[in-house]
């Protein structure tokens, strides 16, 4: 019985395939694709490489930088700061993400936690953005235009040519000729996307990505193309004529590729908006100013850090401490400030969460959405990665700082600003 199923459904795939193959449509089609996806990943590959590489000598200018900056005072060398590099994963040679509009790149320094800088985005405009050529564009929106033209007419064609009452005249089961139809065109789409699948497993893996999440990044994207062949082949199976198919399936690829994308974007803003940078920094300014409590906290946080200060060594007066009094009051504010930034980007990464979430939503109408998503957390492009380094960059910014109040506070003595810190404790200081 079984035998019976499968002859039948290789044959029908053998000659769906050799149809596909022989179509002068397909052979040009394939080519330009595969030209386009290659061109996209090679250009991603170079990018990527060189990103990477001047990531590693911008880190080294800047340890350089930081030892060979003097004999300085502990929180002048605080404010003196430095650049931290968000890494650049292999597999953004193939999906670049967010970062080009969220940043990659961030100064840390005393008092102040900074917006993320070196954003291409900003320096392009909206046709120039939406027409940046990358290897997960091409797969996102133009291999389904391929499947498409390759499978409006699968079914719909057949019956008009009168060839479909043929097959079923000669007892070819309705669901064997569907999944002999679909082998034979995910064969042949499957002939032009493999060699950029092998291209990016060897560029992932000469560059040290994990070949796991290369090999999900393949499952993803060929789960993707699956989907998008069922719909055609229901889609022509359904309509009446090929013409009617095909309206109907590039109606829906414009739809879910080019307007819903953007319908979301839009509506995410407009339901869950974000403020600009100098919004969001006024307010900061405004909260550092006079305090989360009143314009008369800073004032009483400084007398009561003074009096419990006094109170833990025993003395009557600040000249009296056997430590420097600047160190920890300077500590005293950098740890209010993290309270203040703490409640400021927490606010920003839950709208920016909620916005995310907006997305997902919109999926259901759109899978380019639902694919996009996963392909940048595979690859490791997307909002929550650049996330968690922005938390650890805060939080490296932080121990430097502490580490630096805390030196100045045991070994100022009555120098105060006067005390200066040589290489020895640049060196000593958090990596």
């Amino acid at each position: 019985m079984a035998h019976q199923t499968i002859r039948p459904l290789r044959v029908i795939a053998a000659k769906e395939l050799r149809e596909t193959l022989r179509d002068g449509r397909f052979r040009w089609l394939a080519a330009s694709l595969l030209i386009l996806l290659a061109a996209g990943l090679v250009a991603g590959a170079f990018e990527t490489r060189a990103a990477r590489a001047a990531i590693a000598l911008a880190e080294a200018e800047e340890r350089s930088t930081w030892l060979g900056q003097g004999p300085r005072n502990p929180h002048s060398a605080a404010h003196f700061g430095s650049y931290a590099f968000k890494p650049r994963p292999v597999l953004s040679a193939l999906d670049r993400g967010v970062d080009a509009y969220l940043g990659t790149a961030v100064w840390l320094e005393a008092h102040w936690q900074d917006p993320f800088a070196l954003r291409p985005a900003e320096d392009r405009t909206a046709v120039q953005r939406f027409g940046e050529l990358t290897a997960a564009f091409t797969l996102q929106v133009l291999v389904p235009l391929l499947i498409i033209v390759l499978g409006f007419g699968t079914f719909a064609g057949e019956r008009e040519r009168g060839t479909l009452r043929q097959l079923a005249s000669l007892g070819v089961d309705a669901h064997t000729l569907a999944l002999g139809k679909a082998f034979g065109l995910g064969a042949a789409l499957a002939l032009v996307l493999l060699p950029a699948g092998l291209l990016t497993l060897a560029f992932a893996v000469a560059g040290g990505s994990g070949i796991v999440a290369t090999l999900v990044m393949v499952v993803v994207y060929a789960l993707y193309f699956a989907i998008w062949l069922g719909l055609v082949l229901a889609v022509s199976a359904w309509a009446s004529t090929a013409r009617t198919a095909l309206v109907v399936l590039l109606g829906f690829w414009m739809l879910q590729a080019l307007i819903v994308p953007r319908l979301v974007a839009d509506a995410a803003e407009q339901v869950i908006p974000v403020p600009t940078a100098g919004e969001f920094f006024a307010i900061i300014a405004e909260h550092e100013a006079q305090g989360m409590h009143g314009a008369g906290d800073r004032a009483a946080r400084r007398q009561a850090l003074e009096a419990e200060v006094m109170a833990e060594y025993g003395v009557d007066s600040l000249s009296e401490l056997p430590v420097n009094f600047a160190g920890i009051s300077l500590q005293a504010s950098e740890e209010h400030s993290n309270l203040v930034y703490d409640a400021a980007y927490g606010d920003l990464w839950q709208r920016y969460l909620g916005q995310e979430q907006l997305h997902m939503w919109g999926a259901a109408l759109s899978p380019r959405l639902a694919v996009r998503a996963v392909s940048m957390a595979v690859a490791g492009t997307d909002v929550a990665r650049h996330r968690h380094f922005a938390e650890a960059a805060e939080q490296h910014r932080r121990a430097l700082v502490k580490f630096l109040n805390d030196d100045m506070t045991q070994n100022a003595g009555t120098d105060g600003f006067g005390y200066l810190a040589d290489e020895a404790l640049w060196r000593a200081a958090p990596t």
